[in-house]
């Protein structure tokens, strides 16, 4: 039984935000349409801010809205943390765990680790957020999330590092690839072949560029997209050649169906994989389970195909 500690005015913005608009989040509360827009009203009056925009198709934050959702999410998260230390104190393992984490992590390491929290620890539940390396560190900051795991996590203040990993760059291609036979294969050898890229917005591409962007600019890319799982089917569809790490595409290495060729660039700096936590809040059991299973599963898998 959840001991409510979020404020009802709270709830109800949160509710707004995520169903964008009055009448969905009275469906998904159960609440009268009417109370809840009572209620938002009351704190607009008092703040003498609006919170939300009233578009003809649904409610838009205002800049206040999005700092009372900040604000909401942490109270949220926090009330969870105690709901879940009380439950820790009476001897029951049980908590919600909040998880910010990476797009290319979407199709291997999280899905198994969902299934062994199922299986090994039930009564723990995930909430998992993809975000970027910067949402996740300022999410982590403000206390919306529990745990980050991230490619090149700024530095925070009070954050905690309990596994990293330098990821070298690498071209991944199908293992009957022409470039599969050269490893290891130089940025030159790349100038003749078909690539594909992540989006020059995403922080890999942006530092691609600013070090080899002749490499996009003399051979322009078959296919530019923000999905890393894009390119990864790209690849296994064709005869394209990618610059990522192994652990973008870990299970595809693991069952053989792509092959990770080194790159011999020594002015390329690796990216870096971050499991961090924030050290102004107590690491409860069930963070410390997926914290535990995080840093031990990841290592391992990453050790296993560099020594096969």
């Amino acid at each position: 039984m959840s001991l409510h500690l979020v404020p009802r005015q709270l709830r109800y913005v949160l509710a707004v935000a995520e169903h964008g608009s009055v009448q969905g989040a009275s469906r998904a509360l159960g609440i009268a349409a009417s109370a809840i827009d009572r209620q938002i009203k009351s704190i607009e009056e008092a703040s003498q801010s609006p919170l939300f925009e009233r578009l003809p198709r649904g409610m838009k934050p205002t800049a206040a809205g999005e700092a009372v959702i900040v604000m909401a999410r942490r109270w949220q998260a926090d009330a969870e943390r105690l709901e879940g230390g009380l439950k820790e104190m009476r001897g029951q393992e049980h908590g919600t765990v909040r998880l910010a984490a990476m797009d290319s992590l979407a199709n291997g390491i999280l899905p198994e680790l969902v299934a062994w929290i199922q299986t090994e620890h039930p009564r723990i539940h995930l909430d998992i957020d993809i975000m970027t390396p910067a949402q996740a560190g300022q999410a982590l900051d403000v206390g919306t999330v529990d745990l980050v795991l991230a490619f090149n996590l700024p530095n925070g203040r009070f954050q905690h590092r309990i596994w990293e990993r330098e990821l070298p760059f690498g071209c991944v291609v199908r293992p009957s690839h022409a470039l599969a036979a050269r490893s290891p294969v130089t940025l030159a050898m790349l100038s003749g072949v078909a690539t594909a890229s992540q989006s020059a917005l995403l922080p890999i591409r942006k530092y691609l560029d600013s070090r080899h962007g002749w490499l996009f600019a003399e051979n322009a890319p078959v296919l530019v997209t923000n999905s890393l799982q894009l390119l990864k089917q790209s690849v296994l569809a064709g005869d394209v050649a990618i610059l990522t790490s192994q652990l973008d595409v870990l299970p595809e290495l693991e069952a053989g169906v792509l092959a990770f060729l080194p790159l011999d660039e020594a002015s390329l700096r690796p990216q870096n994989i971050v499991l961090s936590v924030d050290t102004r809040r107590p690491l409860v059991r069930a963070t410390r389970v997926v914290a535990d299973r995080l840093s031990t599963v990841l290592p391992e898998r990453l050790d296993k195909l560099r020594s096969d």
